[in-house]
C-alpha cells in the first residue's frame, strides 16, 4: 500500500488519474465491499506457447491479444463462480467480482493469495504461469479459508531490468508507467514521445 501511494506522488501513473481517483479504495477492500473478509483470487494462462519474435521493423501482437476479450470471457465464468460462492455461503452473503476492472490492487491480492510473487519489474510472477495470465478476483462477506503468501524468489537476478527497452523498471520494484511500452500504447492519449519510437 505505501509504494503504491508513493508512486501515486511521484505520478509514476502518467496520465492514468482513474489510479489516483479511486486510491483510498484500491487500498481498503472494505471500501469496495462493505463487510468484505475475504478475496478469492484466480489466475487464467493466456500463454500460447509459442514465443514468437518480431522480425526487425515488424511488430508482434500482444499474447493477451490474439484471443477473445478476455474481460468478456473470464467475466462469464466468474459470475457463475459467485453465484456458486454465493449458494454455498449462505444467506446473506454478499460477493462482487472483477476482472481488471475494479479499484483493487489485483497484483497485491494475488501474491497474498500464493499465486504468485512480485518480480523486480513489479508484475506477478507464477512459478507454474511464468508472466502469461490474468487475474480476477471474487471479493465476499463470506470467511474463507486463507492460502500462504507467496515468497520473492528474484534474487540477484536483473533479467527484466536488463531486458526493458525504455529503462521503465527504474530499479528493482519501482517501474515508472511514463516510460513504459504497454502504457505508451495502450492507456497514453496522444502521440508517443518521441525518445520512445
Amino acid at each position: 500500500v505505501e509504494q503504491f501511494l508513493k508512486w501515486l506522488e511521484g505520478r509514476c501513473h502518467g496520465t492514468m488519474d482513474w489510479m489516483e481517483q479511486n486510491a483510498a479504495r484500491r487500498v481498503d477492500p472494505q471500501r469496495v465491499l462493505e463487510g468484505v473478509r475475504s478475496v478469492i483470487t484466480l489466475a487464467a494462462s493466456y500463454d500460447s506457447g509459442d514465443g514468437e519474435q518480431a522480425e526487425p521493423g515488424q511488430g508482434v501482437i500482444a499474447r493477451y491479444a490474439r484471443y477473445a476479450d478476455y474481460h468478456d470471457a473470464l467475466g462469464q465464468a466468474l459470475g457463475l463462480l459467485t453465484e456458486r460462492v454465493q449458494s454455498l455461503a449462505g444467506e446473506g452473503v454478499r460477493s462482487l467480482w472483477y476482472v481488471d476492472t475494479g479499484p483493487i490492487l489485483e497484483r497485491d491480492l494475488g501474491q497474498r493469495a500464493g499465486l504468485g510473487f512480485i518480480g523486480k519489474h513489479t508484475n506477478l510472477i507464477s512459478r507454474r504461469l511464468g508472466n502469461w495470465f490474468f487475474i480476477s478476483e471474487i471479493l465476499t462477506t463470506a470467511e474463507l479459508e486463507t492460502d500462504e503468501p507467496e515468497r520473492n524468489h528474484c534474487g540477484k537476478c536483473t533479467s527484466c531490468i536488463d531486458a526493458c527497452p525504455t529503462g521503465a523498471i527504474t530499479a528493482p520494484f519501482q517501474l515508472d508507467a511514463r516510460r513504459c511500452i504497454s502504457y505508451l500504447t495502450i492507456e497514453l492519449k496522444g502521440s508517443i514521445p518521441e525518445e520512445f519510437r
